[in-house]
């Protein structure tokens, strides 16, 4: 997805802040791993590294070979930049788990576990309300479907408080009919 996004800003220069060289020249700096195979090398290659990886919360995907390769080195630091949901990988390893499982087999910890707080790919309470603001037609009701309980929860009770609006935060499996 980053080549993919690289790919997209080297098309449409207006929707970046960096001039068109500044921004050919940070990309020539990287080298983009696209397939399983170029990672197993890039993964054997013992040359220092900064791995930029998806699946945000350590749940799927090549990351996951990165970790069993490193996740056990005390020089390694694992940097989190997004929201990491309850029970996630990711937020384990936020909250401090000594090993991990990885496909079937337990990795022990020796990774430094760093958060940059305030980097998302989602808005906040407020930016969902402003967005709500534009919407013309008073809806039947609002399921609120992402976050955690408590936090959804709370925000339902804002939507009702704000715009009068009924509210559900429907539990894993649960069947709404209206």
């Amino acid at each position: 997805m980053g080549a993919n996004v690289l790919d997209v800003f080297n098309k449409f220069h207006d929707w970046i802040k960096l001039s068109i060289e500044d921004f050919s020249a940070m990309t020539k700096i990287f080298h983009v791993v696209s397939d399983f195979k170029e990672t197993t090398a890039f993964i054997n290659n013992r040359s220092p590294k900064i791995v930029i990886a998806g699946s945000g919360m350590v749940t799927g995907g090549r990351v996951l070979n990165y970790l069993q390769e490193y996740i056990g080195k005390p020089e390694t630091t694992l940097l989190f930049v997004g929201y990491q949901a309850e029970g996630t990988r990711g937020r384990k390893l936020q909250d401090g788990v000594h090993e991990v499982k990885i496909y079937g087999k337990y990795y022990k910890v020796n990774a430094r576990i760093e958060t940059i707080k305030g980097l998302s790919a989602h808005a906040d309470q407020n930016g969902l309300l402003q967005w709500l603001n534009e919407i013309k037609i008073r809806p039947e009701r609002v399921m609120i479907i992402h976050g955690e309980k408590q936090v959804a929860d709370a925000f339902r009770v804002k939507i009702k408080n704000v715009y009068g609006w009924e509210g559900t935060v429907p539990k894993l499996n649960d069947i709404i009919e209206w």
